[in-house]
């Protein structure tokens, strides 16, 4: 397996990496309230957006393996900057807070161990300036994958130690008005 880390999507996989990233989070579309999935203009930005770094994983021509990760935070639409200077001002201020916008690892043999692959290579900028990185997990891959606790398992192999903390939470509600029995 091949693993490539760019600043920019090479132009020839783009279309490849757009479907690749479609079907890995297809699934969220009706499995979230929030939209996790980026539709095609936003995932095209996203792409060539130099200040996001891109995890590209290759077995042979296909892509196995796709991340995006990013010490800008004003590079990720839908994250609040503030939050992040307020909470940590000293590792803001210094560009030590990484956000990772996706990771996406293909299901069965040929992406056998691209996951992790993709979370070492990932890792490696964060432990670089002892600083901290940020994943958003919705409540399904929470839930019925243990998300979060197999992302500190990993990382506490890959850096000797991890350890996870919620940030922040938010839940949606619905209200009924069923008719009057």
């Amino acid at each position: 397996m091949q693993l490539d880390v760019v600043s920019e999507l090479p132009a020839e996989l783009l279309d490849e990496a757009w479907r690749f990233y479609r079907d890995t989070f297809d699934e969220l579309r009706v499995l979230a309230v929030n939209r996790h999935l980026m539709h095609r203009h936003e995932f095209d930005d996203l792409a060539g957006d130099k200040r996001i770094t891109k995890y590209v994983a290759r077995d042979g021509d296909a892509i196995v393996g796709f991340a995006a990760q990013t010490d800008d935070l004003h590079a990720v639409p839908l994250i609040s900057p503030d939050y992040f200077a307020h909470r940590w001002p000293e590792l803001y201020a210094q560009r030590r807070i990484f956000y990772t916008v996706f990771v996406g690892a293909k299901p069965g043999p040929r992406g056998m161990g691209v996951f992790v692959r993709l979370l070492r290579e990932m890792t490696r900028p964060v432990i670089e300036v002892n600083g901290m990185v940020n994943i958003d997990v919705c409540t399904h891959n929470e839930v019925v994958h243990s998300l979060p606790e197999r992302v500190e398992l990993i990382l506490g192999r890959i850096a000797g130690t991890a350890r996870g903390q919620r940030l922040d939470s938010q839940s949606f509600w619905s209200y009924e008005f069923p008719a009057a029995s």
